[in-house]
């Protein structure tokens, strides 16, 4: 696995972080990260390079049919990190600028590279999961989450604000997942009493910790 992976976390105006990871026979060698101010800068900045090896990106990359849109990842997500589950937001309640912005990037992008791997990430959450410590970027917490990030990431990194940081676990998210060390697809899940799962861009992941 040799090439460069990218992070997105999508937001509003001036608020689009992305990280992007190059990667050498499967190891992480630098990641850097930036703030966009529309996606569609976001796009320009991803297009002008040779196709990714993989994007992790904070956003619906698959929709359900059922009662407030809620899929079986996100009541997977409720139930495994109880004292977290306010951060996992029914679908039907997401901000356009996370959902929209999102889905108008992963559209894109897959027409201009079709089999790109996707994974969708939740930073807040997947925090939480990886140190059982709140997730607090714009508390007291800065620069203890930069060092974590960067022991998870193997490199040393400097996010300016939490939407870089956001998109550089959202990289991370995708080598993992790639590299078989996160085996957990949270998009696997039986759809069962949340009707059926749509998915506009075909198939994606959720790729998770043990």
């Amino acid at each position: 696995m040799t090439g460069t992976v990218i992070g997105y976390d999508p937001g509003g105006n001036g608020k689009h972080g992305v990280a992007h990871a190059t990667i050498r026979n499967g190891s992480i060698l630098n990641v850097s990260t930036r703030t966009c101010c529309f996606v569609e800068e976001v796009i320009e900045c991803i297009f002008e390079d040779e196709a990714p090896l993989g994007i992790g990106i904070d956003t619906l990359t698959c929709w359900a049919t059922g009662e407030s849109g809620l899929r079986p990842a996100d009541d997977w997500l409720r139930c495994s990190y109880e004292s977290q589950r306010n951060s996992v937001v029914a679908p039907n309640s997401l901000y356009g600028s996370m959902s929209v912005n999102g889905m108008a990037f992963l559209v894109a992008a897959r027409r201009e590279f079709p089999e790109v791997f996707v994974t969708e990430t939740h930073p807040k959450i997947l925090y939480y999961a990886l140190c059982r410590e709140p997730y607090d970027y714009q508390g007291s917490n800065k620069t203890l989450m930069n060092t974590r990030l960067g022991r998870w990431l193997g490199v040393d990194v400097a996010p300016r604000n939490s939407h870089e940081w956001d998109a550089a676990i959202s990289a991370l998210a995708v080598v993992r997942g790639r590299d078989g060390s996160w085996s957990s697809d949270l998009h696997a899940l039986p759809a069962d009493h949340h009707g059926r799962l749509i998915r506009p861009c075909g198939d994606t992941a959720y790729m998770w910790p043990e």
